[in-house]
């Protein structure tokens, strides 16, 4: 490793949240920055607002697993102190001084509304997929004209009947498409009421139902829970949930902060 490598590049920053609540507990936190440095997670204070911080080099922004995690787990120490703007890996300013100035100085009531609107909540989200060999018998079984295709088509050399195939396909593929708006949309009758927001991925994955995430009050963290795995359990053979949370409010907010 050279030692142009280890040269400090600024202040890697992390999230905001209440100055008073974050230095509530121990300083600095007990989790170390990102990179390999040790570097010691501080605060950057103005007013009631502090910005959780660390120094960093050069390689300590790069990518890694290691490093993502442990960007991660510094935002989540913050937030068993109090509600956190989180920012995303790799926000790094110049020096504390821009962190105070530029931050949050400039932008001090930008970053008071979104605190407050995100207040007592969490981050969950919800990924739910087909079965694709139970999708596929369902959409023939529920579709006269593709049934009827499939079966014209079933003993005929795969060059014959190109036309044919095709219909097939965009029949197939309008039958998905509405399938997935309907029982997307059940799923988030199901949760909706239960949640504060809901952010859905405008570009879904093949094979996916739905993929959103959800700000939930911590008080509705239970019942929420309790209603996705009643949803799960319900539909085992069919769907396959994938949920994670709690997470920082990533998918909530819109700092719309000059480039640091």
């Amino acid at each position: 490793m050279s030692a142009q490598e280890d040269i400090t590049i600024g202040t890697y920053v992390y999230c905001i949240g209440d100055a008073r609540c974050l230095m509530a507990g121990d300083l600095p936190f007990a989790t170390p920055g990102v990179g390999a440095g040790n570097h010691t997670v501080e605060l950057v204070q103005y007013e009631d607002l502090a910005a959780v911080v660390s120094q960093c080099s050069e390689q300590d922004i790069d990518p890694t697993r290691g490093n993502l995690a442990t960007h991660q787990r510094v935002i989540e120490e913050a937030m068993e102190r109090t509600d956190v703007l989180p920012f995303a890996f790799g926000t790094v300013a110049i020096s504390d001084d821009e962190v105070l100035e530029k931050l949050l100085a400039y932008e001090y009531d930008e970053i008071q509304e979104q605190l407050e609107y995100i207040a007592g909540c969490v981050e969950l989200t919800l990924r739910v997929r087909w079965n694709e060999e139970r999708l596929f018998a369902e959409i023939v079984a529920e579709n006269d004209d593709i049934r009827a295709l499939r079966d014209m088509l079933v003993d005929q050399p795969t060059d014959q009947m190109y036309y044919e195939r095709i219909q097939l396909g965009e029949l197939t593929d309008a039958a998905i498409s509405d399938k997935r708006d309907q029982e997307g949309q059940s799923i988030l009758d199901e949760l909706e009421p239960l949640a504060v927001e809901i952010q859905l991925d405008e570009y879904p994955g093949e094979g996916d139902i739905l993929n959103a995430a959800f700000l939930v009050e911590k008080g509705q963290l239970s019942a929420f829970d309790d209603r996705v795995r009643a949803l799960s359990e319900a539909e085992q053979e069919r769907l396959s949930y994938r949920y994670i949370g709690p997470l920082p409010p990533y998918s909530f907010i819109d700092m719309r902060v000059d480039e640091l």
